[in-house]
C-alpha cells in the first residue's frame, strides 16, 4: 500500500482525500448513500443562536457540510450557505498559512491514525478531537478558533460517517502561538479521559520539531532508552541518537534532561501512549 499523501504542497482537502484512501480504502469504495441523522435543524438553529460556539455536522463520504449554524456570521462575517456551498476548499482557504503545513503534517495524521485504531475497536464515537488553529473573518483579520470534534454516526465498518464540531473563538484567552491537538476517550462511566495531548509550534516559533522527534521526546520522557525507544519505533537505535542530536541543536540544550524539560515548559510532550 502506498504512503499517504500528507506533503506541504498538498491542501488541506487534498490530504483529507489521500488520507481517507490510504486508512480507509474500503470505505472510499463503498458508494452507498447513507441516510442524514434524524436532526431537528430549526432546533439547532435557535439553540446555536444564543450560543458563543458555532456548530457544523461534517459528512466525511462526501467531504461536504450536511448543516452549518448560522451564528457563524456573528463569529466569522460569513453566511452559514457560504460554508455549505463551497465546502471543504472554502472553509480551508480560510486557515492561517503558516498553519496549513502543520495542520497537514502532524494533526491530520493523527486524527487519521486514531480513527482508525479505534474503528478496529468499533469505539469511534468514544473519541474527542480538539485542536487549535487561526482562522481568517471576513474582515480579513484572523482569530484563535478552538475546534472539538467527535463523531456521532458511523458506518458498518465502524468508521466515521457524520462527525459534530463546535468553533469557539479564544482569541481572547490564548497567549501563546502554538496549535493545540489534543485526543480524548470515553470511558464506560462517561467520564472523558485525555490520552494525547500536544502542542505544535507554529511556523515563527523557535522550537520545529517533527512528529517523529516529538514521538521519541515523549518515550524519553517516560525513561526509556535509546534501545527500548527504536524497538517500540521499528527504527535503528542510530536513528534514534541522530534525532536526539538534532533536537538538541535545535533547542540548544546541552542534554537530554534540559531538552526534555524544554519540551514540557513548551507544552510539546505530556502523556502520549496509545490505549
Amino acid at each position: 500500500m502506498a504512503k499517504p499523501k500528507s506533503d506541504d504542497s498538498l491542501s488541506i482537502p487534498d490530504t483529507i482525500q489521500s488520507l481517507t484512501q490510504f486508512f480507509f480504502p474500503a470505505a472510499t469504495e463503498d458508494k452507498k448513500e447513507e441516510p442524514l441523522a434524524d436532526f431537528n435543524f430549526l432546533e439547532l438553529n435557535n439553540f446555536y443562536d444564543n450560543s458563543p460556539s458555532v456548530a457544523f455536522i461534517y459528512n466525511h463520504k462526501s467531504t461536504t457540510y450536511d448543516y452549518f449554524s448560522p451564528n457563524i456570521r456573528k463569529v466569522m462575517g460569513y453566511e452559514n450557505v457560504d460554508f455549505q456551498n463551497g465546502g471543504l476548499k472554502f472553509s480551508m482557504s480560510l486557515v492561517h498559512p503558516d498553519h496549513v503545513k502543520v495542520y497537514n503534517r502532524h494533526v491530520l495524521p493523527l486524527m487519521f491514525k486514531y480513527y482508525s485504531i479505534y474503528a478496529f475497536k468499533g469505539k469511534v464515537k468514544n473519541l474527542v478531537f480538539s485542536y487549535t488553529f487561526r482562522i481568517k473573518r471576513s474582515d480579513g483579520e484572523y482569530i484563535w478558533a478552538l475546534h472539538y470534534m467527535n463523531s456521532i454516526r458511523v458506518s458498518k465498518w465502524g468508521l466515521p460517517i457524520l462527525t459534530l464540531v463546535n468553533i469557539t473563538d479564544i482569541t481572547s484567552l490564548k497567549k501563546d502561538d502554538g496549535i493545540d491537538f489534543s485526543v480524548s476517550v470515553k470511558e464506560d462511566n462517561a467520564i472523558t479521559k485525555t490520552i494525547l495531548s500536544r502542542v505544535f509550534p507554529s511556523k515563527n516559533s523557535t522550537l520545529n520539531f517533527s512528529e517523529r522527534e516529538i514521538e521519541i521526546l515523549s518515550l524519553m520522557a517516560q525513561g526509556k532508552r535509546s534501545k527500548e525507544i527504536a524497538e517500540e519505533l521499528c527504527i535503528s537505535k542510530h536513528t534514534v541518537s541522530t534525532h536526539r542530536k538534532n533536537m538538541m541543536e535545535k533547542s540548544r540544550v546541552k542534554n537530554s534532561y534540559e531538552l526534555i524539560h524544554l519540551a514540557r515548559t513548551k507544552g510539546l510532550i505530556t502523556e502520549s501512549r496509545l490505549v
